[in-house]
């Protein structure tokens, strides 16, 4: 599909070559993340297609600038700095909408937005086309519940980059609503009913299940996924997730467990009354795993030895690199440990080698005991006169010393832990597995 929507931009921007002399080329991308922490494949999307192509359809450009350093006091004075220095605008008249957001560093890949002049929205649009202040004012009014501090004060860079991309939707509904209400351009109604249809057939597959942070997956790739854990989380009354990070560290925890467990509860996941649900997260970094079982349901489907099973099913995939087969074998495994589990037959470890080891243990030692008592019983011949049971001379002790023979020592190897290897953990309410990849 990313490669329909490519075509499209770029079909439509040859159409309009003849009408608009070409924009300058941009040295920035169309979303620029200078903290590389805000990454996800919905950002990925809406940068190299989704805003191009409004931008073609509605005749202005629309940008996103996301700054960690700035030498100024104003965010709204960089913002229009920026927009003059790297040429932004569409068209002539050099017409544009930019989001500047600044990111202090609080610590390695965590940054935080100030709470005061942390954000703002820029416009320029020719006085015949329209009051660029009024829509500035209508953008700043979509974009603003978007801007909320807790979402952004880098305790969660998750969440930022979630309430990142939600605001840059809601920045491109705001500007199609009102450049098509107020000041369209000559040649929007050809092209803009097919840019509002492509648009609004992305925007319907949301983040919900599947959180590729990494930017692993393939825009198409993780569509399928985020698809088929909501299908699987919503038949079987049990949410289904998978997260993908660079470090976990980012997250403020030296624990993978513990941060894969604080992120399911501070985004309340889980289905249902008790919020059953199981979420598995892996670190690029140092290729650390985990993962996070929560709620009765959940725990009945996905006990120790079901964990374990569900870990054999998928994270080999993962140790050879293949993200889109491992996270694909995860959400099928789950689905049948959780409808083997309605059906009252959940995953179990057979009690049939535990029965056949404790009765050949109790054989075995069966089998000592009567040898030893059979070695004892030795043939006796019984004397009438007590001096036969004395030796002749009697009993004469002359000497007595100690020899030293040898030393008998013994040694058990330690064995290293496999670099791949995994346990199992307990935290946060519910239980789980961390380990290595």
């Amino acid at each position: 599909m990313k490669k329909i929507f490519s075509a499209f931009t770029l079909a439509v921007m040859l159409a309009l070559f003849l009408c608009f002399p070409v924009s300058a080329i941009q040295p920035r991308g169309v979303i620029y993340d200078e903290t590389n922490s805000l990454g996800s494949p919905t950002l990925t999307y809406q940068g190299e297609d989704m805003l191009p192509q409004l931008s073609v359809s509605l005749g202005i450009d629309i940008r996103v600038d996301v700054l960690s350093e700035t030498s100024d006091d104003d965010i709204c004075e960089t913002a229009a700095w920026l927009y003059s220095k790297y040429g932004y605008g569409y068209g002539q008249n050099m017409e544009g909408i930019t989001l500047t957001i600044q990111m202090n560093k609080l610590d390695d890949h965590i940054y935080a937005k100030p709470a005061e002049n942390g954000w703002c929205v820029y416009a320029n649009l020719r006085e015949d086309r329209g009051s660029s202040q009024e829509l500035v004012d209508v953008l700043y009014a979509a974009v603003e519940p978007y801007m909320a501090d807790e979402a952004w004060n880098g305790e969660d860079m998750t969440m930022s980059a979630t309430a990142l991309t939600q605001a840059v939707d809601a920045m491109a509904e705001a500007a199609t609503d009102y450049i098509l209400t107020n000041c369209p351009p000559e040649y929007a109604a050809e092209n803009i009913d097919t840019a509002e249809e492509n648009t609004a057939d992305q925007n319907s597959v949301e983040m919900k299940y599947v959180f590729d942070v990494s930017d692993l997956l393939s825009f198409e790739q993780w569509e399928e996924l985020e698809s088929r854990a909501e299908t699987i989380s919503k038949r079987q009354n049990c949410g289904i997730y998978f997260a993908l990070v660079d470090d976990f560290t980012d997250y403020g925890y030296g624990d993978i467990y513990e941060v894969t467990y604080t992120i399911y509860h501070d985004n309340e996941l889980g289905m249902g009354e008790n919020r059953d649900g199981i979420i598995v997260m892996l670190s690029m970094e140092e290729r650390d795993y985990a993962m996070f079982v929560y709620g009765e349901y959940a725990e009945y489907a996905f006990n120790e030895y079901g964990q374990l099973m569900l870990e054999e099913a998928f994270l080999d995939d993962f140790g050879n690199n293949d993200w889109y087969s491992g996270i694909s074998h995860y959400l099928d495994t789950c689905d049948e440990f959780l409808t083997k589990a309605e059906e009252g037959k959940p995953v179990r470890e057979s009690p049939l080698p535990s029965i056949a080891i404790a009765t050949g243990a109790s054989c075995l030692i069966a089998a000592i005991v009567c040898s030893v008592f059979k070695y004892r019983m030795r043939t006796v011949h019984q004397q009438t006169e007590a001096n036969a049971y004395i030796t002749e001379g009697g009993l004469q002790l002359t000497d007595q010393y100690d020899q030293y023979t040898h030393t008998t020592e013994t040694r058990t190897k330690i064995e290293k832990e496999s670099s791949s290897g995994t346990s199992s953990e307990s935290g946060g309410g519910g239980s789980g597995r961390s380990g290595n990849f």
